[in-house]
C-alpha cells in the first residue's frame, strides 16, 4: 500500500472498527485508525466547503477524497458519498456491538 492509500477505508467494516476502537475510544488500532482518518477527510470537506482548510500542510478535502479514497465527484457529491460510507459502518458497527453484548 502507497503512502496515503486509504482506498480499503470504503471497505472497512463495522466489526472490524469496534475491535480498533477500545476503551471507549481512547485506544485506536487496525480498522480503528482507518476510520478516523475517513472521519478527517469528511471533516476537511465540510471545512473546505466554509472556504477553511484543515491544514497548510495537508491538501484540501476534495483532494484526499479523490487521491486517498479513490472517489469521484465535485466537494458536495463527494461529502455524500464519504457520509455514506460512515453511516454504513457506523451501523454496521452499532449492529455488531449490540450482537456482542446482547443489548
Amino acid at each position: 500500500m502507497k503512502d496515503n492509500d486509504l482506498t480499503h477505508c470504503k471497505d472497512l467494516t463495522g466489526e472490524g472498527v469496534a475491535k480498533g476502537i477500545t476503551n471507549g475510544g481512547t485506544s485506536l488500532s487496525g480498522d480503528g485508525i482507518s476510520f478516523m482518518q475517513l472521519v478527517m477527510i469528511r471533516q476537511a470537506l465540510d471545512l473546505q466547503g466554509k472556504g477553511i482548510g484543515l491544514s497548510r500542510r495537508l491538501p484540501a478535502g476534495t483532494t484526499m477524497a479523490r487521491k486517498w479514497l479513490g472517489l469521484k465527484g465535485n466537494r458536495e457529491k463527494l461529502l455524500a458519498q464519504v457520509d455514506d460510507i460512515i453511516a454504513r459502518i457506523q451501523r454496521e458497527r452499532r449492529e455488531y456491538v449490540e450482537g456482542v453484548h446482547g443489548e
